[in-house]
């Protein structure tokens, strides 16, 4: 079974799965600032916008981690693993 996040969950997962690697303020306002940019507000959040905000963690990841581990912490922070393309 997926599981199913709050948007006030998955910021604060996010976050936390983020902080070792970006340190603790950086990650808080990455998860804040991203998902506001694709509007995960109130509610269940949608697969869709789900998606895009994975996509979105693993291309801004890469510098940092490089590509491999930027896909497992952006599927890690969404809670499990993206859908084969």
């Amino acid at each position: 079974m997926k599981e199913v996040l709050n948007p006030v969950e998955l910021s604060d997962r996010i976050a936390n799965i983020l902080a070792p690697h970006l340190g603790a303020i950086t990650a808080d306002s990455v998860a804040r600032h991203l998902c506001a940019k694709h509007e995960i507000g109130e509610g269940e959040v949608e697969s869709s916008r789900s998606e895009l905000l994975r996509e979105t963690l693993r291309r801004g990841l890469v510098a940092f981690v490089g590509a491999e581990r930027a896909r497992n912490l952006a599927d890690e922070c969404l809670g499990g693993t993206a859908p084969e393309a």
